[in-house]
């Protein structure tokens, strides 16, 4: 294990005139460990990205009322988890996640002291855990998850994974699924702890008012694609002309996954009435929205909502905030990613799961049957409300390794 991270040493060595020019200002600072306060005891979560950061929310805010003397950090991976990040509490210092290196994450580590390292989902990084160990913090898994893709990885270098496994504390699993894979790997103290998405904390939206903002009024049928990846925007177009035959008061509402996909997007729409949300002047059939972060705002405004990245090969996205604002639901059949939700969902007939070849006529049926759709977006939010117990047992997890 101390050859790897003096290999990972070595590597970051090398690659450090890439990091010069690759990133610039506060961020490049993060990014190798430095860290602008020195704090005596902290309590140091770390989230990937947006979707990870807003799961955790609920239980950083409890923690933050139950310990108002303490110190927390979060950390993310990505620029728009950091912006998330920044918006939660004022008393949350928030930083980039340093490079997996040993001289940056030691001097990270030395600067926040933490007593306490909490991973929300997967985020498993072998030079952090290792100084973990060596500094004696325990490490927790929340909300922690194993997908149909990680899942064999960490399988096939278990006998490299296996001595780091050992520094993490306690795994709460987001499924029974997931639970026996964690204990499959040899995790210690695994349970199911339920998924923390299911505590979701959205704000409220005044319907009209947010159709008036992007142009549409309370009688057109909004359709919300959200979170789309490629492949999505031309299946969508593809049924395009015959969903308008049907739906005369039509309007499309599309928000990418990436903005730098937005070229191609608008390419594949360049012969429709499209406009774009940041140059939006007048009427339109087809909105694409090229703003992060209003993607829930979006949400509440709907008819109906299209989870996205279920339609191919990307595991789907989180169809629970659209079900806090019940708007029913399509998804497509690939949601490997939340697989738990969306089996609850779908038990309490809460999400409509549809294949390619079927979303036109799953969306005129719907749009053709007020009742079922009113029927759908209720469940979905019942469906949170049930499952809605995650948040007191991840709370106990973390008082139990805090002292």
């Amino acid at each position: 294990m101390i050859i790897f991270i003096f290999l990972i040493q070595l590597i970051f060595f090398l690659g450090y005139p890439y990091i010069f020019f690759r990133f610039k200002g506060i961020e490049k600072k993060q990014r190798t460990g430095f860290f602008s306060k020195k704090l005596k005891k902290s309590i140091w979560f770390h989230a990937a990205s947006v979707g990870e950061v807003n799961a955790v929310k609920p239980l950083l805010h409890v923690l933050l009322k139950k310990y108002p003397e303490s110190n927390f950090v979060l950390t993310t991976m990505t620029g728009t988890g950091q912006e998330t990040a920044k918006k939660i509490d004022p008393n949350i210092a928030t930083s980039f996640l340093p490079f997996d290196c040993f001289t940056m994450m030691k001097r990270f580590i030395k600067k926040v002291n933490p007593q306490l390292i909490i991973l929300v989902e997967t985020e498993f990084w072998p030079t952090l855990l290792w100084l973990a160990n060596k500094n004696k913090i325990p490490v927790i898994v929340v909300n922690g998850r194993l997908s149909d893709r990680s899942f064999p990885h960490y399988k096939r270098f278990l006998f490299f994974w296996k001595p780091l496994w050992k520094t993490i504390s306690a795994v709460n699993a987001q499924s029974e699924e997931d639970k026996k894979r964690f204990l499959s790997l040899d995790f210690n103290n695994v349970v199911n702890a339920h998924n923390l998405k299911f505590c979701v904390e959205l704000p409220e939206f005044e319907r009209d008012i947010s159709r008036k903002e992007i142009k549409t009024s309370k009688n057109d049928f909004v359709i919300v694609w959200g979170s789309s990846r490629p492949g999505e925007e031309k299946l969508l177009k593809s049924i395009y002309h015959d969903l308008k035959k049907v739906i005369k008061n039509l309007k499309i509402v599309i928000v990418p996954r990436h903005l730098e996909c937005m070229p191609e997007i608008e390419s594949i729409f360049a012969d429709s009435d499209y406009q774009v949300f940041s140059k939006l002047k007048q009427q339109y059939e087809i909105l694409i929205v090229d703003q992060m972060g209003i993607l829930n705002k979006i949400y509440a405004l709907a008819d109906l909502v299209i989870v996205g990245g279920s339609f191919f090969n990307f595991g789907g996205h989180n169809p629970l905030e659209p079900a806090f604002y019940k708007i029913p639901i399509i998804m497509g059949e690939d949601f490997s990613s939340c697989r738990d939700s969306v089996m609850k969902m779908i038990e309490n007939n809460g999400i409509l799961i549809s294949s390619n070849e079927k979303l036109l006529s799953n969306i005129i049926f719907l749009y053709k049957n007020p009742e079922i759709r009113k029927n759908l977006g209720s469940n979905a939010k019942k469906t949170l409300q049930e499952n809605s117990d995650s948040l007191e047992k991840n709370l106990d997890t973390v008082v139990q390794n805090l002292f």
